[in-house]
């Protein structure tokens, strides 16, 4: 039995999803547990340690089979008792020292893809702070700006009574064309709209009313911007599969929209 199809078989039989495959395959099963497969196996007993992995992981026991050279169990004759066949011993693998390295490879290395993912969205986020850092003087943008921006941390109140600052920042999330143009330019590669609405947004946790108006509002804004030349469309959406875009590449006397080479 080939152990690399024998794996490929029980993730199609028993519908396993593929959630992540960067330098290792993570599959969600159906009772929730995950289960990670190396997409360059170290040797060939990977495949085997995998199969027995997934196995545990479905709840499976290995069904011992016959060696060659086993005799058959013998007919119970008339009158006499049935006899019962033994059960098979559960199925022990005990780890080797290379096998628990690699599985702690594993593990260290999807921390470090999550690590990884943070840093560039900061590192987005910082960007977009530096494009918006030329509207700072314009009065009529104070507002928006504020919205991006987090909340500070309240100053101490002398009395309990005493009520919040006037210009206290609100918790709806602001979005004109321009905060979203600004953000667009951030990306140095291609983005969705749910790319721009974390990054406006800083990873916050919303009330989903408020996530869908803010969501509505930046799609609007994106279509404004590529009628107007601002960005480009780099992919059409087709099923769940959201519509991928770039940002427009300017010609050199800084007005106009270039093409890629």
């Amino acid at each position: 039995m080939n152990a690399a199809i024998e794996v490929d078989r029980l993730l199609s039989e028993h519908g396993a999803v593929l959630i992540r495959h960067a330098k290792h395959q993570v599959y969600r099963l159906p009772n929730n547990q995950k289960f990670t497969r190396s997409r360059t196996p170290g040797d060939h007993r990977a495949p085997l340690n995998e199969l027995s992995d997934l196995r545990r992981a479905l709840g499976i026991q290995r069904q011992a089979q016959p060696t060659q050279g086993e005799t058959t169990m013998p007919m119970p004759q008339r009158g006499t008792a049935p006899v019962k066949a033994p059960s098979p011993a559960p199925e022990t693998h005990q780890q080797s020292l290379k096998e628990r390295l690699q599985t702690a490879i594993t593990v260290e290395e999807q921390n470090q893809e999550r690590v990884l993912a943070e840093a560039q969205a900061v590192e987005r986020r910082v960007n977009m702070l530096k494009a918006l850092l030329p509207f700072a003087d314009d009065p009529s943008m104070e507002v928006s700006l504020r919205g991006v921006l987090p909340a500070p941390e309240p100053p101490p109140a002398p009395k309990p009574s005493a009520p919040p600052p006037p210009d206290a920042i609100t918790e709806r999330v602001q979005v004109t064309r321009q905060l979203v143009f600004a953000a667009t330019q951030t990306f140095p590669e291609t983005f969705t709209v749910n790319d721009v609405m974390d990054l406006m947004t800083g990873g916050n946790d919303i009330e989903k009313k408020e996530r869908l108006r803010v969501r509505q509002s930046i799609a609007q804004a994106i279509v404004t911007l590529h009628e107007r030349g601002e960005i480009v469309k780099e992919e059409e959406h087709y099923g769940r599969r959201q519509t991928i875009w770039r940002k427009a590449l300017l010609n050199g006397n800084g007005a106009g929209v270039g093409t890629r080479a």
